[in-house]
């Protein structure tokens, strides 16, 4: 049996834009490989007009000619990020060293003055050239979109911080109100994985702050964690972000790092972060049958890992323990890769097998 060539026959645009759509929604592409993938069509399409199915391969001088309009797009996007920041470290030096003389009403001039110069550059680029809010889920103005919400970001913190300065007896939750109020508009006018991820963070601060204020014990905090944690890997499969493997990960992140703090401390906490543990290696590792994502079988031999040290680390002592895990981390490796290797075709996963037809007669 051999397996089937790529086909050759012309794709109509609009069932290559579902097709890649489709692999976004599952994590398979980025937002910004789609965009990459639907641009290189465009141009394709706009310098090869009349070209049908047996035209030759584009020749390196014609992709020499697009290249240069992509080069100079991001070597823009760049120059504007790292632009940004120069200033933005050059300011924050320079308020640095007057901060303690400003007093809290020069610190709040000015942190406001750079939430709303950051918020009014976030919104003119979001908005130029007057194409709306709405032109930045295009695929042609994905490097806008994100500018944008770097921008926008960028207001967020100033925001947050502006909100401490504003209320000293509870710096940290006024932070955490500011800072995930304005990454939801944020996210609603320019939504991408930088605004995504400050959003997590925006989450994760507001609840350490309304921990630390109600004075919580540790497996209040712990579950705490664990639900926001989990809360996230629920938007995930809401598919509501853009990245959504970077938002996978960082979901399981705050879930292993959140249970396996629990787990490595003392009783009761301890088996609350067990549990949790637990929890995470037989969810993560049904996700990855089904699914077969990366991420999901990453965080199950973390989770066994972690569990397999606490568990012998104080009976065996921590050399045995560490070679129990190691064991544990070799045999999880080796029964994922046999998974992964079971979910493939019969010849190797190339693809479906085209059978010889019957002869004649």
């Amino acid at each position: 049996m051999t397996s089937q060539l790529p086909t050759t026959r012309r794709v109509p645009h609009e069932q290559v834009t579902a097709a890649l759509r489709r692999l976004q929604a599952v994590g398979t592409l980025s937002a910004d490989q789609v965009s990459a993938v639907l641009q290189e069509l465009d141009g394709a399409a706009t310098h090869t007009p009349d070209a049908g199915p047996d035209a030759p391969p584009t020749t390196g001088e014609q992709a020499a000619g697009r290249a240069p309009g992509a080069r100079l797009g991001w070597l823009a996007e760049a120059a504007a990020y790292a632009g940004a920041a120069l200033v933005l470290i050059a300011g924050m030096v320079l308020v640095g060293q007057q901060w303690d003389e400003l007093g809290r009403p020069g610190r709040v001039i000015v942190l406001t003055t750079v939430a709303v110069v950051l918020a009014v550059a976030g919104a003119a680029v979001a908005t130029g050239r007057k194409r709306g809010v709405g032109a930045l889920r295009r695929p042609e103005h994905a490097a806008r979109r994100r500018l944008a919400s770097t921008l926008l970001t960028g207001a967020v913190a100033a925001s947050a911080s502006t909100a401490a300065v504003l209320v000293p007896s509870s710096p940290a939750r006024a932070a955490g109100i500011a800072a995930v109020v304005a990454v939801i508009a944020a996210q609603l006018v320019a939504p991408s994985a930088v605004t995504e991820s400050a959003a997590l963070g925006s989450v994760c601060l507001l609840a350490a702050a309304v921990l630390a204020e109600t004075a919580a014990t540790a497996v209040p905090s712990v579950l705490t964690f664990a639900v926001v944690g989990a809360g996230w890997l629920l938007l995930v499969r809401a598919r509501v972000f853009t990245v959504p493997t970077l938002a996978t990960v960082l979901g399981l992140t705050v879930l292993t790092v959140t249970a396996g703090t629990g787990a490595f401390t003392e009783a009761p906490v301890r088996t609350v972060g067990l549990v949790l543990l637990a929890a995470q290696a037989a969810g993560c590792l049904a996700a990855f049958v089904r699914a077969g994502r990366w991420p999901s079988a990453a965080a199950a031999v973390a989770a066994l890992v972690l569990m397999v040290l606490r568990v012998t680390g104080d009976s065996l002592g921590p050399v045995v323990a560490v070679l129990i895990a190691g064991l544990v981390l070799l045999g999880s490796g080796a029964a994922l890769l046999l998974v992964r290797t079971s979910r493939a075709t019969p010849d190797g996963g190339a693809g479906p097998v085209s059978r010889p037809a019957a002869p004649p007669g």
